[in-house]
């Protein structure tokens, strides 16, 4: 797979569409972000309002120890796709604080670790694979004694650790839409309503997520359970059901957020 490319380097005009959470982004150019860095006075205030963020496979393990972990259908592609569940209403991500600090010891999903920078997929006229585009957003630069790129136009250590994240993330994608295909191809995902119950006995039901049927686990081809062991997507998978007895932490939580 390819390094995805920064502004620089490509030469297409197109339509940004920025990712959830995110302000408008822009094409990452060497040139013209040169001098620039990451602002200092940065926080985690622009996704406190997202209920839910994608999750590639390999987080599972570490995200099911602080998130639920569900399933649900992305609209343009109608495929399925992971995500942490981070609240239990629209726009309440309970693990932003009003400081915009994260809230300590629980997992940053990788999603949030590359803002403001994204990729972008470009399609091609010949129909070949994607080129894939590294995009900013713009507003979270400022001028830095610790740039990105060096006024002359060399990538600096920060931006390279940057790059790397940014391409692990691809690849993982990748595999995790691997990961999900299967799930899918096995009949495993099935609809359900998230029945949160707090330590106070509070409930709250969610509704319209999918999740691994744990009956049609058991009786899948002993073939495919080999394959899926030899790739580590059983661990995956019994990460998400361990998972889900986090939506009553998250309803613990919820009344914190609330001040009472």
């Amino acid at each position: 797979m390819s390094a995805p490319e920064t502004a620089s380097s490509a030469k297409q005009t197109v339509q940004l569409l920025a990712p959830p959470g995110y302000g408008a982004v822009t094409p990452f150019d060497k040139q013209g972000h040169a001098g620039l860095g990451v602002r200092a006075d940065y926080d985690y205030r622009w996704c406190s309002q997202l209920n839910a963020v994608y999750l590639n496979a390999v987080e599972f393990s570490r995200a099911a120890l602080d998130f639920p972990i569900a399933f649900t259908r992305e609209e343009r592609s109608g495929e399925f796709i992971p995500v942490a569940v981070l609240g239990l209403r629209n726009q309440e991500n309970l693990f932003v604080g009003e400081d915009g600090q994260w809230r300590p010891h629980c997992y940053i999903p990788a999603y949030f670790r590359r803002h403001p920078f994204c990729i972008a997929e470009l399609p091609t006229a010949d129909g070949a694979e994607p080129q894939r585009l590294v995009c900013v957003e713009a507003e979270q630069l400022a001028a830095s004694d610790q740039p990105l790129i060096s006024e002359d136009g060399a990538p600096t250590e920060r931006w390279q650790a940057i790059q790397q994240l940014l391409e692990a993330i691809e690849g993982a994608r990748q595999q995790t839409r691997v990961f999900t295909r299967r799930l899918e191809a096995l009949e495993l995902l099935t609809g359900f309503d998230a029945l949160a119950t707090a330590n106070s006995g509070q409930q709250m039901r969610l509704q319209g997520m999918f999740r691994v049927d744990e009956q049609k686990l058991s009786g899948i081809p002993q073939k495919e359970l080999k394959q899926m062991l030899s790739k580590g997507e059983l661990r995956c998978l019994y990460a998400h059901l361990i998972s889900l007895e986090n939506f009553g932490r998250l309803l613990d939580l919820t009344p914190v957020a609330d001040g009472h």
